[in-house]
């Protein structure tokens, strides 16, 4: 038979372990200035795939770039690491090492190709953040535009972070 204690301690061991971690959808004013580390990848915007699908470069990069200084600016810390699927998943591993992330995220480029073999590094990428980023949930954008609006989903700030900004935590690649 298991005991009451069994019990209890399960349950102390349980909020221990999610009270180290936010957790996500959390009601406005939970999160607080530079507190969510963020991880999103996807293709660079000169990479051939980029063109192949449609997409000007010149646009996807003024984008990308804007949208990430947006993301920063809102109060989030914020790592982005653009490669292609010539690259080995070892340098995504590598680049989610070292910081407990909140939140992932794969950008449009990987996650709306119909290109075989980025669906195979979609796949990758996922299983990749199920290894190594287990809790944190994984946000989509709609546009290369839009992904403060996919973070914000899940993790809303309590305060205007203009004089507080998130840290741009720069890939190493």
């Amino acid at each position: 038979m298991v005991s009451f204690k069994f019990f209890l301690a399960l349950g102390l061991l349980g909020i221990s372990f999610t009270s180290a971690h936010p957790t996500p959808g959390g009601s406005p004013g939970t999160y607080k200035c530079g507190e969510i580390d963020v991880f999103m990848t996807g293709l660079p915007p000169a990479h051939p795939l980029v063109k192949a699908q449609g997409f000007d470069p010149v646009f996807v990069n003024k984008s990308l770039t804007a949208d990430a200084a947006e993301v920063v600016k809102a109060g989030y810390n914020l790592r982005v690491v653009l490669m292609g699927p010539e690259q080995p998943l070892s340098v995504l591993n590598d680049q989610l090492k070292g910081i407990n992330w909140d939140a992932t995220g794969v950008g449009y480029g990987v996650r709306g190709s119909s290109v075989q073999n980025l669906t195979v590094r979609l796949e990758d990428i996922l299983q990749t953040y199920r290894d190594k980023a287990w809790r944190a949930p994984i946000v989509f954008n709609h546009s290369p535009t839009s992904s403060l609006w996919a973070i914000q989903r899940h993790f809303p700030l309590s305060s205007n972070c203009t004089n507080s900004p998130g840290k741009d935590l720069v890939s190493e690649i």
